[in-house]
């Protein structure tokens, strides 16, 4: 699968990945390598030129409604309706994947006693900080339970609190069968989290192994310097964040 803006250059290059049902496979690259554009394309925000993508078995040009009810997806920033409250908010997720009324409150509720925003539930979004904000998100795009979860940079803001409930859920939808693609910048919640690692570089997956590779190469941060040490040295010179 490939991508590109218009008539630059590729921002995707001829990507080939696959994420089982079952693990978490973990995305790693330097700023600009792809990763945020590889899921809003599986997510179906963006259209690819050339391959195919499917979610669950689904295509995602073809039958993107089925597709997109099989997906939960967390961008890279939270998109929220900000002057609705997070109950509100659920409300609205809840009817666009078409959870049923009696299931989508009781669900909407757990999530966010889950998370701590339990009792902000009736403030507007509007006044969230990141973090909650970060939060509500991952309830909206957990309340249809979708076998699928695509997560970009799902950790950031999150408090000490979260982050362990994530990581914990994390796991256990994993081992229920789901399949969860993410991506992270910190080497040590890719090495805890991960089966799979798939390493992007310039639109190109340069490497994919599993955790017993990652672990021989001396974990996440030593395979990362070993596949893209020149960015990283790039980015500093420049003055990258």
């Amino acid at each position: 699968m490939s991508f590109r803006h218009g008539r630059g250059p590729a921002v995707l290059d001829q990507v080939s990945l696959e994420a089982r049902p079952g693990e978490v496979l973990g995305l790693l690259g330097a700023n600009g390598a792809g990763k945020t554009t590889l899921f809003r394309v599986v997510a179906g925000l963006l259209k690819p030129r050339t391959g195919q993508v499917r979610v669950a078995g689904v295509d995602v040009a073809t039958n993107p409604g089925e597709a997109s009810r099989r997906l939960g997806f967390v961008p890279d920033e939270p998109l929220l309706y900000p002057r609705l409250s997070a109950l509100e908010n659920l409300n609205q997720f809840g009817v666009l994947w078409g959870v049923p009324a009696a299931q989508a409150r009781p669900r909407a509720e757990a999530l966010l006693r889950e998370t701590g925003l339990w009792e902000e539930r009736d403030a507007w979004v509007e006044g969230y900080s990141r973090g909650m904000r970060q939060k509500l998100s991952l309830c909206c795009a957990l309340l249809h339970r979708p076998a699928v979860l695509v997560l970009d940079e799902p950790f950031n803001g999150l408090d000490l609190g979260a982050s362990l409930w994530l990581r914990a859920l994390l796991r256990a939808r994993a081992e229920a069968g789901d399949c969860i693609l993410l991506s992270h910048h910190q080497p040590e919640v890719l090495d805890a989290l991960v089966d799979r690692l798939a390493v992007l570089r310039r639109g190109r997956v340069m490497d994919l192994v599993d955790r017993v590779e990652v672990a021989r190469q001396g974990g996440t941060a030593r395979l990362y310097q070993r596949v893209c040490g020149d960015e990283t040295r790039r980015a500093v010179r420049e003055g990258v964040p």
